[in-house]
């Protein structure tokens, strides 16, 4: 009786403990999505008579994305936030097998953190928020800080699809409607605990809200400094961002937009001195719904400009590296070329084809890019969205070739099958440019196909 009373004891202290913990929460709410695709693939590395680069010439395999997040929001304005994500190719057999063994610490079936934060309302004084933790951080269009896309366990083919895109940062929103103001620190690597040879973010993001026309301003300064790479002959890497954005609706239905950036800073290399940044970029955009026409067709014209470094070889020891870096962009518009020699190397890196580093022919610099973009929705459920890109580069880009990149064409279907259950169709043409060796510009294609389930 003795026993059985000391255990009633320590489990009625034990609920008198818990049971306020429990009652400071005053609501929980459990959601997530499901996402399998089926993508088929054919020279992304545009030689369709290459064998090799890591087999990328075909590609046909099925991959899947598990997210759940919990969201509880407690008293005294405090809610936290926490995601789990498992993103796969499925039964990707180079990833379970070591020296002929199966592997059963197969790191595709992980479960990854991608969010886990806590918000803090009214902190200190009432216009202030703050957030501290694992998070999303998206400004603006997502044109320089958007998304940190990574894919932590190399579990997945098509990186561009990664679940994974928060931040380990410290954010803080001062609200004084209509003027909006967002700092941020942000810890992108951290190397040694120890030494000083992280990579770190700082920002600051300044909105307003006009009382007309749905018009809003920002203006921003993000800094990127990377010292993981310092050593005896590279120094540490600044990148100093500053831009303006904006976008208004002069008349009903029209929507203009644009954004102008400019990079200063340290540009540094393993061979020579470091040189000093001087980089721009521009995405100037105009949109109009007919909203009135049957089928609510769209059509919408953009212009992206990234500075570039001509002919990318060294040979501008001395000078400003004029090549712009994308920082943490989220905003991409096109299937394939915008990934080209990020994720996926072209057979003309040769020798260095792997490395995709950002030369001067990446997709994410040295390029301007003309944007068609329409959109129709035949029915309720079914959307059809068509663009046509032109891409050709700011400057020459090696060995005083053509400047002609290519064209690209993307069609995606949505059907929305019910409120929770859409499927998608991707298909992707880029047809390279004289830019291209004869030989290695062959049309690459990608065939994207998908079930999304959300709760």
């Amino acid at each position: 009786m003795s026993k059985f009373f000391k255990v009633f004891c320590v489990f009625a202290l034990a609920v008198f403990f818990v049971t306020p913990a429990f009652a400071e929460v005053q609501n929980v709410k459990i959601s997530g999505d499901l996402t399998a695709r089926v993508i088929s693939r054919d020279d992304l590395d545009l030689d369709k008579d290459n064998a090799g680069n890591n087999g990328d010439d075909v590609q046909n395999y099925f991959m899947s994305t598990a997210e759940i997040q919990i969201d509880a929001d407690l008293t005294d304005n405090v809610s936290t936030v926490i995601s789990l994500v498992n993103q796969r190719d499925w039964d990707d057999v180079s990833s379970t097998e070591v020296n002929g063994a199966t592997n059963n610490d197969n790191a595709d079936f992980d479960v990854l953190l991608d969010l886990a934060s806590v918000t803090l309302k009214e902190m200190i004084y009432s216009p202030l928020t703050v957030t501290i933790g694992r998070q999303n951080i998206w400004y603006g269009n997502g044109f320089i800080v958007g998304s940190k896309l990574r894919d932590d366990n190399a579990s997945i083919t098509a990186e561009e699809y990664t679940a994974l895109s928060a931040f380990d940062a410290i954010t803080a929103t001062v609200d004084l409607d209509p003027w909006t103001i967002d700092a941020v620190y942000a810890l992108e690597q951290e190397n040694t605990v120890a030494g000083s040879d992280d990579v770190v973010l700082l920002g600051l993001n300044t909105g307003y809200e006009f009382n007309s026309y749905n018009a809003e301003a920002e203006a921003y300064a993000f800094q990127k400094t990377d010292v993981s790479q310092a050593n005896a002959v590279k120094e540490d890497e600044r990148i100093l961002t500053l831009g303006l954005r904006g976008s208004m609706e002069p008349m009903s239905n029209l929507t203009l937009a644009a954004e102008g950036a400019v990079q200063y800073g340290r540009y540094s290399q393993a061979l020579g001195e470091a040189r000093a940044r001087d980089g721009m970029a521009a995405d100037i955009s105009a949109q109009y719904a007919f909203a009135d026409l049957s089928w609510k067709p769209t059509l919408a014209l953009e212009y992206i400009y990234y500075s570039g470094e001509a002919d990318d070889q060294n040979g501008n020891q001395g000078n400003d590296y004029e090549g712009w870096d994308p920082m943490y962009r989220g905003k991409f518009d096109t299937a394939i070329r915008e990934f080209q020699n990020v994720y996926y190397a072209t057979i003309q890196r040769g020798d260095n084809a792997a490395a995709t580093t950002l030369d001067s022919d990446s997709g994410v610099t040295n390029q301007h890019q003309f944007l068609v973009i329409g959109s129709i929705k035949p029915t309720d459920t079914l959307t059809i969205d068509g663009r046509f890109a032109y891409f050709t580069f700011a400057e020459e880009p090696r060995g005083d070739r053509d400047d002609e990149i290519g064209t690209e064409l993307d069609l995606i279907l949505t059907y929305d099958y019910t409120e929770d259950v859409s499927l998608g169709l991707l298909t992707a043409w880029f047809f390279p440019g004289d830019y291209w060796i004869d030989g290695q510009d062959d049309t690459a294609t990608d065939i994207v196909g998908s079930v999304k389930v959300s709760f």
